[in-house]
């Protein structure tokens, strides 16, 4: 390869990752990025955010929320909390199982998303979601409140013992956890097409269907890169004290569905 090509293609890569470059700290800490900034990432996309994880995903994060909903078993009656709930995806298909009698959380701190939740939840003619606009990692809420508990893709953006230590204390006894989030694909080829895709295709999709300039579907792809893997995420939920944590990879291996029960 002639000298010149060699040099073009080394600065091309060098803008690469300065373009998505990680602070080296926060691969130790496991916090992807200042909590004002996430907050400023998903107040632009706030309104076009569904249709954007609709088109990015295919479609298959639907059925990656139901599952999450299942493994949690809610039932008619009880009392449930989504954590980072954003546009109330899964909090509306639990409010639907708890019915009227029952009641779900919809807790995000991020006001924008929540304002789209709740015009989704008054669509879908479901009042029994209550919205509350607060920390994940600091939940206004008395211990062994919830007969359940579901985060769904936000985990990343968290300090997770904290966060996990959190949603353990406010959980009753018996009650189970579910976290679904996204990974890297484990086989090397499917990897590569992924990481192909979340740096040259995501970042124009979510400038074309949510209008970014914001960045976030630039940041996305590097938040789940230095992410934990789902094995060592799994010691986490043994280590706050979940018993019969189990997960189960979806669509490649590009999401994870955890769960756990409180003894």
């Amino acid at each position: 390869m002639p000298t010149e090509e060699l040099t073009k293609n080394n600065k091309k890569q060098k803008a690469k990752i300065e373009t998505y470059k990680i602070a080296e700290d926060l691969k130790d800490v496991k916090r992807p990025e200042d909590p004002k900034r996430v907050q400023h990432f998903f107040t632009s996309v706030a309104k076009k955010y569904d249709l954007a994880n609709t088109v990015m995903s295919f479609g298959r994060h639907y059925s990656w929320k139901r599952f999450t909903t299942k493994v949690v078993e809610p039932k008619e009656g009880q009392t449930g909390i989504d954590v980072c709930a954003g546009t109330n995806d899964i909090a509306i298909l639990l409010a639907r199982i708890v019915g009227p009698s029952g009641k779900v959380i919809s807790l995000d701190f991020n006001e924008a998303m929540q304002e789209v939740g709740k015009f989704k939840a008054k669509k879908h003619g479901l009042d029994n979601i209550e919205h509350v606009l607060a920390d994940a990692e600091a939940l206004p809420f008395e211990d062994k409140t919830f007969d359940f508990l579901t985060i769904g893709t936000a985990a990343r953006h968290l300090r997770a013992p904290n966060a996990l230590a959190e949603w353990y204390r406010v959980l009753k006894p018996g009650a189970k956890m579910a976290c679904l989030e996204f990974y890297s694909p484990h086989n090397r080829i499917w990897r590569a097409m992924y990481n192909w895709y979340s740096y040259n295709i995501m970042p124009k999709v979510g400038a074309l269907v949510a209008r970014d300039k914001s960045g976030v579907y630039n940041y996305l792809p590097d938040s789940i890169r230095v992410w934990y893997t789902e094995e060592r995420y799994q010691e986490l939920m043994q280590e706050a004290g979940f018993v019969d944590v189990q997960f189960r990879r979806f669509s490649g291996g590009i999401a994870c569905v955890h769960w756990g029960s409180k003894p």
